[in-house]
This record gives structure tokens, C-alpha cells and sequence, in this order.
């Protein structure tokens, strides 16, 4: 762990040495400093999580709308390569925070806690909550980032046929030729990766129940009369990300010929 903390702490070595940017990376290198930078990288990607569910979304419409959408996203081009390397960028950061927080959130007890209560009220999971499986569940997103990319990006799914999805049938075409349509209704329809699927985006909803109220309470959204109201709406957008997700693999299934 030690290793790992000081590889990632490499970027802020360095740019502590930029004339003036030494007291900024400091404040940044707290405890509540983590915190506030996890907060902003975590809800700028649940940003992300909304916009590319309201784009996918347009499976429902048909390939036709779908490959439009797909094809007007591709005409970006170098702007959308530096949206997606911000966007791994922020990811990679939100997870390194997320290392760096817990392991000085350790060191700063000397033991655990004996009895361990969570502040969710809405949603029980064992174990204290879902405040308790940000780490589970952190990993199993990870995980689905990983194979998400080799299964619609690279298009190499294991046992995915993506044959409907390349011209003539030919696949080692370029990316940006495929049917979009196609390529995304086979992987979602292989019975293997729908399973995955389904299980990291449950985790999804569960790491989100609770890192989107966490995230606003550290940035000052908190006050008694409407927390009751702050976090039910953490919940509902929480679970109408999983469930919008959810409900196109649940579409692929049911459309499988």
C-alpha cells in the first residue's frame, strides 16, 4: 500500500515544484483537501454517467437514431480523444484519492471502531451500509471500465459475435466503421457479459447511493431540513443511472434473435 501511495503521489511531487503552485498542492495533499478533490472528480464523473446514459438511451429508438448518435460522436474527432483521455484522467484521479483517503483514514485510528453506524437511512446493506462497500464496490466499477472498453471500444469481447456489427461481415475494420447499433446489442445480449454487466452496474448503484450525498455534504450542500430531501435524491439518481443501464441489457435480452 505504501508503494502504491507513493506512486501516486508522484504527479503532486512534481508539481510542487512549479513556482507558485506549491502551497496550492499542499492544501490539496490534506486530509480534507483529498476529500474536496474526490468529491469534485466523483460527481463530475457522475455527470459523465448521465450523459452517456441519456445517449445510450437511444437504443430504444431504433439503429438508425443510434448510429447517427454514434456517428456524430466519431465526427468530433480529436476533440472527443481529449474528452476521453479528461475523462480517464478524473477517473484515474478519483480512484487514486479514494486510495490515498482510506489509507490516511487508517493510520488515523489506531483501532476500529467498535460498533459502526451509517448515516444512509434510506438503503441497508450489511456491514454498515452502503458508506461501508465504496471499496467493493469501487473495485467491481473498475473492473467494469476495464472490460466495458475492450467490449465496445476494442471490440474484442471474449465470445462476443460482432459479425453484424462490420461491414460485409468483416471485422478488423476500423472502430469508427462499425454498426454501433450492432456492436452494442451483441455484446449486451451475450448471456456471460449481461451477467457481468449486471453485477457491476448493481454495484454501481450501490457505490453511487452513497458517494453522491458524501460528495455533497464535503462540499457545504448539507442542512437539516433538507437532508431527508438531499439524500433521497442521491438515491433516485443513484438507482436511475443503475436502472437506465440495467434496462438496456434487459432490452438486448429481449430482443435477441
Amino acid at each position: 500500500m505504501n508503494a502504491l501511495l507513493r506512486i501516486l503521489s508522484l504527479p503532486a511531487v512534481f508539481l510542487s515544484r512549479v513556482p507558485g503552485l506549491r502551497p496550492v498542492v499542499r492544501a490539496c495533499s490534506t486530509s480534507v483537501g483529498q476529500k474536496f478533490l474526490m468529491a469534485i472528480t466523483g460527481l463530475s464523473l457522475v455527470g459523465f454517467l448521465v450523459v452517456h446514459l441519456a445517449g445510450n438511451l437511444q437504443l430504444f429508438a431504433g439503429e438508425e437514431v443510434f448510429n447517427a448518435y454514434a456517428e456524430k460522436l466519431h465526427s468530433l474527432g480529436p476533440l472527443l480523444k481529449i474528452a476521453e483521455v479528461g475523462l480517464f484522467a478524473t477517473f484515474a484521479a478519483h480512484i487514486g484519492l479514494a486510495i490515498s483517503t482510506a489509507s490516511m483514514n487508517k493510520l488515523a485510528r489506531k483501532s476500529a471502531y467498535a460498533m459502526k453506524e451509517t448515516k444512509q437511512g434510506l438503503f441497508v446493506l450489511p456491514a454498515g451500509g452502503a458508506s461501508s462497500w465504496m471499496m467493493v464496490t469501487g473495485l467491481l466499477i473498475l473492473a467494469f471500465l476495464v472490460i466495458h472498453i475492450i467490449d465496445m471500444k476494442l471490440k474484442k469481447g471474449f465470445g462476443v459475435d460482432y459479425s453484424a456489427a462490420f461491414p460485409a461481415g468483416q471485422e478488423g475494420v476500423d472502430e469508427d466503421d462499425a454498426n454501433a447499433f450492432q456492436a452494442v446489442k451483441a455484446v449486451l445480449s451475450h448471456p456471460v457479459h449481461a451477467a457481468i454487466y449486471f453485477v457491476c452496474l448493481i454495484a454501481l448503484g450501490i457505490h453511487l447511493s452513497h458517494g453522491v450525498r458524501s460528495a455533497l455534504q464535503t462540499l457545504g450542500v448539507n442542512h437539516r431540513n433538507w437532508n431527508f430531501l438531499l439524500r433521497l435524491s442521491g438515491l433516485l439518481l443513484a438507482w436511475g443511472i443503475a436502472g437506465g443501464f440495467i434496462s438496456l441489457i434487459l432490452w438486448a435480452m429481449g430482443t435477441k434473435s
